[in-house]
């Protein structure tokens, strides 16, 4: 209890991502740890790097210079100066390129993100080819686009699931481009090449710094999830949440029970009879069918499930309550303030509640690890709130996003032990508040 206590209330200084943070690494990345597991050994972690002209190398250019400028919006930009050429010299290019060492196996996703703008005469035609040239020296053209005369920024995205790259490639639909790209251990060049066939005036080409990442197959402390998703992070801020579920819609359900509980047994009669048939009613209903379809006609939201929760839990708690208010209704100090003048509100109040008090803490106590089960189910089943991260949810993505076929027990387990242990936690703690403080549950005990 004091573990997910401390992790509820220290979620945010013990991750440093947030819940909906997404593509940190590739789907159903493994925990760094698993690196000791023959199945991982050589899996790359995810590899991010921003390039700009500090880390841009002029590797090879024919009358261009390469400069860079201050831009207030897009940081400090690569400039490409492209000269002028006389009608059948080939065209003036430069390409920029940079350096990365990969000693792992193949990764399964990468992507690039860049922006560029072109200032050129109207008869000049530049192109930009994105080329990624693997150790032994072999080109694969990722990306280019050709720019007739000028053009202002325009954004652009390399990503090795898209189909366009694939094609360009020279692969099929179902193929893998990072496992082509990829396939050897060394240095990679990333390549931006430049050119342009302008024979009236220079071409000016401007490039942001750009974001280029291979998205790794190890990640964190529980890997992540289809997303990409930090699982520790979730597992962290749904503790969080359950806690809430719990707390909250036991206090509602025991509050409403405890109210019941002593009308009924104060008043008795019609009253007593109402609300003890309503409670059998309750009682008589499947508690879980009910709830999967009232949540899906009030709508997948985190306060729904505790006011649903809360309303089919409060009937044990009325039962236990007014039976001890049968009892203590009895008891000389109740007939003293009757006869003293004392209304049924006071009655009930001042000398009632404060001796059935601590019957109802044991009750909420116990009842917290039934809220926090239903909220679980829920979640599982694909009722719970999407925008909220809970255990029931990390279970309900596991199932449907590969994590049993793929063996992902990194996903799997971490959530359900949580709610076992929280579960398991707050029945141990209700059974010793009820032993402490219900003198005839110690006696049978």
């Amino acid at each position: 209890m004091l573990l997910f206590t401390f992790m509820a209330l220290a979620a945010p200084w013990l991750t440093p991502y947030k819940p909906e943070d997404m593509y940190l690494a590739d789907r159903l990345a493994a925990p760094v740890w698993a690196t000791y597991l023959p199945r991982f050994r050589g899996a790359p972690p995810t590899m991010r790097y921003t390039i700009d002209h500090d880390r841009w190398q002029l590797s090879q250019q024919k009358k261009a210079t390469l400069s860079h400028e201050a831009d207030a919006e897009r940081g400090d930009l690569t400039v490409v100066q492209l000269s002028p050429v006389l009608p059948g010299e080939e065209p003036a290019s430069a390409d920029l390129s940079f350096t990365v060492h990969y000693p792992y196996d193949p990764p399964q996703t990468f992507d690039a993100s860049f922006s560029y703008a072109v200032e050129a005469p109207g008869d000049a035609e530049t192109t930009l080819a994105y080329v990624i040239v693997d150790p032994h020296g072999t080109e694969f053209t990722v990306w280019d686009a050709t720019v007739y005369g000028s053009t202002g920024w325009t954004s652009d995205t390399v990503d090795s699931r898209n189909f366009l790259v694939k094609n360009k490639l020279g692969l099929s639909f179902f193929d893998d481009p990072a496992k082509v790209v990829f396939a050897n251990k060394g240095d990679y060049r990333l390549v931006l090449r430049v050119s342009s066939s302008a024979a009236s005036e220079a071409v000016r080409v401007s490039i942001a710094p750009l974001q280029a990442n291979v998205l790794g197959l190890l990640h964190g402390l529980l890997g992540t999830d289809h997303v990409g998703a930090d699982l520790w992070t979730q597992l962290v801020y749904g503790a969080r949440i359950s806690l809430i579920i719990g707390i909250l819609a036991a206090v509602m359900a025991v509050a409403i029970g405890t109210f019941i509980g002593l009308v009924s047994g104060y008043l008795a009669g019609k009253i007593d009879e109402f609300f003890m048939r309503a409670a059998d009613v309750f009682l008589s209903v499947p508690t879980l069918p009910i709830l999967i379809i009232l949540s899906a006609f009030l709508g997948k939201h985190i306060g729904n499930i505790v006011l649903l929760v809360a309303a089919f839990s409060w009937m044990t708690t009325s039962r236990v309550v007014r039976s001890q208010t049968l009892s203590l209704k009895q008891r000389a100090f109740v007939e003293a303030a009757r006869a003293a003048g004392a209304g049924s509100r006071y009655i009930m109040v001042t000398h009632l509640l404060p001796n059935v008090f601590p019957m109802v803490v044991a009750n909420t106590v116990l009842m917290m690890p039934v809220a926090i089960l239903y909220e679980a189910a829920l979640s599982f089943l694909g009722l719970g709130d999407p925008r909220i991260p809970t255990w029931g949810r990390m279970l309900q993505n596991a199932r449907a996003f590969g994590a049993f076929t793929d063996l992902a027990w990194w996903w799997l387990i971490p959530p359900g032990l949580a709610i076992t242990l929280l579960t398991l936690s707050f029945t141990l703690i209700g059974n010793a508040v009820n032993e402490v403080l219900n003198p005839r549950y110690r006696e049978r005990t």
